[in-house]
């Protein structure tokens, strides 16, 4: 079992797994995003969020999600443990985007970053592993 260099279990799931499962829930992480999230972490050279309940912080679900998690659809890749969303308070998510897009080929695999939604670019860095086409990132809108 893959766990990540950067990330503890507990940042990447929600409280409720946390509490159940404990340090197993890690398990629920596919194993390509836990690769690919330490390699975005290489390559933007910053300190990365995703879940902050575990430091009393509001970030809950954006890493795994349950299927009972209001957030996101049923299939979303959140509740296959195929995404994340990451914030740093040391660059913005454009910025995170733009560093990744020119440093693609030292992604692991190729990845699917949401970009915009219907107000404008968004202020975190989604990732997931639901790239069907050719390109190493493929940038989408929800």
């Amino acid at each position: 079992m893959l766990t990540s260099k950067y990330f503890k279990t507990q940042e990447l799931v929600d409280r409720e797994t946390y509490n159940l499962l404990g340090e197993n829930a890690i398990k629920l992480i596919d194993q390509n995003l836990i690769k690919t999230i330490d390699a975005i972490r290489e390559i933007l050279n910053v300190p990365l969020i995703c879940n902050n309940w575990h430091k009393n912080g509001t970030r809950q679900n954006c890493g795994f999600r349950t299927q009972k998690c209001k957030i996101g659809s049923k299939n979303s890749y959140h509740k296959k443990g195929q995404a994340v969303d990451l914030i740093s308070y040391k660059m913005t998510a454009k910025e995170m985007r733009e560093i990744l897009e020119q440093n693609k080929e030292k992604l692991p695999l190729p990845i699917r970053i949401e970009k915009w939604d219907n107000n404008g670019e968004i202020n975190w860095l989604h990732v997931d592993m639901g790239n069907k086409t050719n390109d190493k990132i493929h940038f989408f809108k929800a």
